[in-house]
């Protein structure tokens, strides 16, 4: 039934412990794994605020540049880090399928499980944020408004 997962992550402690659970789809017939990492457009806002008044203007590069730069080395620090997952997945036996691309978290989460027909999105209750006060973080509430997918969420401890 659920043969296609999407399995975004941001790499937090929640993220692992949804590995966990993407991995036991396997023994409910799961073939396939899209693996999710969005570089979140409103961090790199946030960066170059940071940056630009640290000075980074001063090395001669537009804004739009020192963008597409940082949006480069932090897709490039993401796809590092998905290696690990993509082997653990496969060693369990899915096919995997990883993606990296830069956005909201939440559209291209909903995005990408209409382009890949996913059977079920598996996330977690929060991310990095990992707020305490709070029921669901912002990205996970929106996807589950937003897709059309079922939702699998993962609480965290």
């Amino acid at each position: 039934m659920y043969k296609k997962i999407l399995y975004p992550t941001d790499f937090s402690e929640v993220a692992e412990m949804v590995l966990k659970h993407v991995k036991a789809f396997k023994n409910l017939g799961g073939e396939e794994v899209i693996l999710l990492h969005i570089v979140d457009e409103n961090d790199i806002k946030k960066k170059d605020i940071f940056s630009l008044l640290l000075g980074v203007a001063g090395l001669n590069k537009s804004i739009e540049e020192f963008e597409n730069e940082l949006k480069k080395k932090l897709s490039e620090k993401a796809k590092d880090k998905m290696k690990k997952i993509k082997k653990e997945l496969e060693d369990v036996g899915f096919k995997v399928k990883d993606i990296v691309t830069v956005g909201s978290p939440h559209e291209k989460i909903v995005e990408i499980a209409e382009e890949e027909n996913v059977d079920v999105i598996i996330i977690g209750s929060h991310g990095k944020t990992n707020l305490k006060d709070i029921l669901l973080g912002s990205v996970t509430e929106n996807v589950i408004k937003k897709s059309d997918k079922p939702v699998l969420i993962v609480r965290r401890e």
